[in-house]
């Protein structure tokens, strides 16, 4: 990923194409063809390289604009976001845990805060589409799952 060095380049590659520029502004009338378009070929390459390390910058900077983005969201959410058992959840205004599960994983490693999905075969179970860990009903609260006196044994 570029870096400062690349930032360095770039005023490099400037520097180069401006001093190609000043030369040729001041080129004498007696200098031959070949040797004006000898300056023109390295202005077009110290310009193309300019291009080149800007385009690098640019996308440094979205990186790291996006990058700034997922943290401030994830710190947004740190504030209402609280583990209950092996999972995270919201929380409301008393304390108590509210909505779907988040996965503690992908919470805890990664900062993002993907819900739980349950699982195909058991309605009690949940996987984590992000990083496919499982995680049994035994181990999550009964926040959002109807009580087990309501289904049918």
């Amino acid at each position: 990923m570029p870096d400062i060095a690349t930032i360095g380049a770039f005023l490099t590659s400037i520097k180069t194409a401006t001093e190609i520029a000043k030369a040729l502004r001041e080129v004498d009338v007696s200098l031959e063809k070949a040797e004006t378009k000898l300056k023109i070929a390295d202005l077009m390459d110290a310009l193309a390289e300019a291009r080149i390390k800007a385009v690098e910058i640019q996308e440094v900077l979205h990186d790291k604009e996006k990058r700034i983005s997922e943290l401030e969201s994830a710190f947004d959410l740190k504030a209402i976001l609280r583990r209950e058992q092996d999972a995270y959840f919201e929380i409301d205004e008393s304390g108590n845990p509210i909505g779907a599960p988040y996965c503690s994983h992908c919470w805890e490693v990664n900062h993002k805060a993907i819900h739980l999905h349950r699982e195909g075969g058991n309605m009690w179970d949940y996987i984590c589409p992000a990083c496919k860990n499982s995680y049994s009903y035994r181990r999550i609260p009964d926040v959002g799952k109807p009580s087990t006196t309501d289904s049918a044994t």
